[in-house]
C-alpha cells in the first residue's frame, strides 16, 4: 500500500472507528431506556396493588380507619403522578429510536467495512478511493443531519465497556473458527 493511499485508509478507518462507537453507544442507551421502563413498570404494578381497596383493608387492617382513608388517598395520588410521569417519558419510543439509529449505523459500519478489506486488498485505485469517501461522507451527513436520538454519559461508559473490555465488535480467529464451518474458512 502506497503513503497516499495509506493516509487515506488511517481517515477511513477513523471514520469507521466513530461508527462502531456511535452503534454501540445506541444500542446501550436503548438498553438503559428499557431497564429503566421495567423498573417503572414494577413501581406502577405495586402501587397499582396497594391502591386497590381489598389490599389496603387487608393489609394495613391493624390501623384505625382514620389513618387507612388519608393512606389510601397519599397511594392515589402518588399512582395517578407516576403513571402521568412514566408516560411523559415515553421510554419504549426511545428506545425503539435509539434502536432505529443504531441499525442506520450498523448499516453504514459494514459499508466501512467492506470499503477498508477492498482497499487493503488493492481493489482501488487512489481516486477511486477519494470519490467512495466522499460518498460514504455524504451519507453520513444525511444520516447526522436528521434527528440523532440522545445519549447518556452512561450509555457511552457502558459501550466503551463493551468495545474496550468485552471486545464485542471484534471477532478473533479462534470464534471464527469454532463458529463457521471449515470449508467456508480459508
Amino acid at each position: 500500500m502506497d503513503n497516499q493511499i495509506a493516509i487515506q485508509y488511517r481517515e477511513i478507518l477513523e471514520r469507521f472507528n466513530k461508527i462502531i462507537w456511535t452503534h454501540k453507544i445506541h444500542l446501550c442507551q436503548a438498553d438503559i431506556y428499557l431497564a429503566k421502563r421495567k423498573k417503572q413498570n414494577l413501581i406502577l404494578s405495586f402501587l397499582s396493588a396497594l391502591v386497590s381497596a381489598s389490599a389496603i383493608t387487608n393489609i394495613f387492617k391493624w390501623l384505625p380507619e382514620i389513618v387507612i382513608v388519608p393512606l389510601i388517598a397519599f397511594l392515589s395520588l402518588a399512582l395517578t403522578y407516576f403513571t402521568t410521569k412514566y408516560k411523559a417519558e415515553n421510554l419504549e419510543k426511545k428506545a425503539a429510536d435509539n434502536e432505529r439509529f443504531a441499525a442506520i449505523m450498523h448499516d453504514l459500519r459494514n459499508r466501512y467495512a467492506g470499503f477498508l478489506s477492498d482497499i487493503k486488498a488493492g481493489l482501488y485505485t487512489k481516486e477511486q478511493i477519494s470519490e467512495i469517501r466522499l460518498r460514504l461522507e455524504q451519507i453520513e451527513n444525511i444520516i447526522y443531519s436528521g434527528i440523532v436520538p440522545y445519549t447518556s454519559s452512561e450509555a457511552v461508559n457502558k459501550a466503551s465497556k463493551a468495545l474496550k473490555n468485552k471486545q464485542e465488535s471484534t471477532t478473533t480467529d479462534e470464534e471464527i473458527s469454532q463458529i463457521i464451518s471449515s470449508n467456508l474458512q480459508l
